[in-house]
C-alpha cells in the first residue's frame, strides 16, 4: 500500500510517494493530485518517489493527468527520486521524456527556482 506525504518549499509543492501504488491505490494517488492542483493558479509540483518500491499503470496515468492539467494552469510537474523497477518502467514507458527528471528532491527545487 502506498503513503503520500505532502509538504511545501516556498510556493512549490511536494507530494512524496512511498510503498507500492498498486491499481487500487490509483484513486488515492488521484485524490491527492487533485487536491494539490485544484488552484486555478499557476502551480509547481515536485513528486518524489524516492521511497516508492513499484507504481501500477494508474498510478502513470494519474501522473500524467496531473501534469497535464497543470500545464493549463502554467504551472509544471517534475519527478525526482525514481529508482529501482519504477525507474525502469518510466524509461520503458517513456514517461522519462514527458516530465523533468531529477536525482533527487534538491535537484528538482533548484530546477523550479531557476527556470521559468
Amino acid at each position: 500500500m502506498a503513503a503520500f506525504q505532502t509538504s511545501q518549499e516556498g510556493d512549490i509543492h511536494i507530494l512524496a510517494v512511498s510503498g507500492r501504488l498498486e491499481p487500487q491505490g490509483g484513486k488515492d494517488l488521484k485524490d491527492t493530485m487533485e487536491t494539490l492542483t485544484s488552484s486555478s493558479e499557476r502551480r509547481d509540483l515536485i513528486v518524489d518517489l524516492q521511497d516508492l518500491d513499484y507504481m501500477a499503470s494508474a498510478g502513470f496515468r494519474e501522473l500524467f493527468m496531473a501534469g497535464r492539467k497543470l500545464s493549463r494552469q502554467k504551472g509544471r510537474l517534475v519527478v525526482c527520486g525514481l529508482r529501482g523497477e519504477v525507474k525502469r518502467v518510466f524509461e520503458l514507458a517513456r514517461f522519462d521524456t514527458a516530465y523533468p527528471i531529477f536525482e533527487d528532491r534538491e535537484a528538482a527545487l533548484n530546477y523550479l527556482r531557476t527556470s521559468i
